[in-house]
């Protein structure tokens, strides 16, 4: 199967990025995109090297210093996505920054779980999540918070934090889910009120309605219809792991994008690896502490799953 690399490589070239760009920026109404994609090639194209660079460095790197290579991997992955929806960026320097913070003092001792991400009103994080879609932030996230969000971390939350709020879901076909019969949370509502639930939160394009036998016992049967250039992990409560459909059967708040989740939790991870290098060196070498595993995992997801998960939503843009 192609690696998401061989087609984001394609833009690395100067006329395969200028094509790109016009495309975007035509589909979008912008006008002259021709003047603007060539403003923005060189910078377009640069990035996505410069992306790629990163994670095959952290591909061969310790854990020590892995975060803070995928950080910026994964910044310059967010960053080419953010120039093909908006050909001015960056406007000003203030989007330069970050746009997320940590705790300044960390706790004595330190637990990595407790710690705390904030989102700023300024920076990359507040433009990326305009442009992408506005979607309603708390002040604070926890890691533990964070990690649950990840559907691919599921089995591994249940380990290490005693719960997940993730469930599989089965697709009989391109129109029809099946969810597992759970008494607890949203799977435990009837299925009108599931339906209506379900509708509410859903995007443009994407409706579900009872199916024919939606009343067994041993799952709820819903249909789902979607119109062109619709995904269902554009719906909060689903979310695509790897070659598994899951559904946030918990209560809120609902979690955030994936490019939201994955972006915070690098960041915090690389600032203690460049900062906090003693409470870092004391969580990874420790054998004595459980969330070493789940930061180990977590990095392998994102390294497996974030290029993909850019390489989609650029093909949606390309294809809309």
């Amino acid at each position: 199967m192609p690696s998401p690399w061989d087609w984001l490589r394609y833009l690395e070239t100067e006329p395969a990025a200028r094509k790109f760009l016009i495309k975007s920026y035509d589909a979008m109404k912008i006008e002259h995109p021709e003047r603007l994609s060539f403003q923005q090639s060189s910078r377009f194209s640069y990035t996505w090297r410069q992306a790629r660079a990163f994670y095959d460095a952290a591909d061969q790197c310790d854990l020590l210093v892995r975060p803070t290579l995928l950080f910026y991997g994964c910044t310059h992955l967010l960053k080419g996505y953010l120039i093909t929806r908006d050909p001015y960026y960056p406007r000003t320097s203030r989007m330069l920054q970050h746009g997320v913070t940590t705790r300044k003092m960390k706790k004595s001792p330190y637990q990595l779980l407790a710690d705390e991400i904030r989102p700023q009103k300024e920076g990359l994080f507040s433009h990326l999540a305009k442009i992408i879609g506005d979607f309603p932030l708390q002040n604070r996230y926890s890691v533990s918070q964070l990690f649950s969000y990840v559907p691919e971390l599921r089995e591994e939350c249940k380990l290490v934090l005693g719960y997940t709020s993730w469930q599989s879901v089965i697709r009989q076909n391109q129109s029809l889910l099946a969810f597992p019969s759970v008494p607890q949370g949203t799977l435990g509502f009837s299925l009108e009120t599931f339906l209506d639930f379900l509708n509410r939160l859903a995007p443009a394009g994407i409706r579900f309605f009872p199916a024919e036998g939606s009343s067994a016992a041993d799952a709820k049967l819903v249909g789902v219809s979607a119109a062109k250039g619709c995904l269902l992990d554009q719906h909060p409560l689903f979310a695509e792991a790897e070659s598994e459909l899951c559904f946030w059967s918990g209560e809120e708040p609902f979690p955030l994008p994936k490019w939201a989740v994955h972006y915070m939790l690098l960041y915090m991870l690389s600032m203690l690896s460049r900062y906090e290098t003693e409470s870092w060196g004391e969580l990874i070498l420790s054998h004595t502490l459980s969330e070493v595993y789940l930061v180990d995992r977590f990095l392998d997801i994102h390294q497996r799953v974030f290029p993909g998960y850019i390489h989609r939503m650029l093909d949606c843009a390309w294809s809309g």
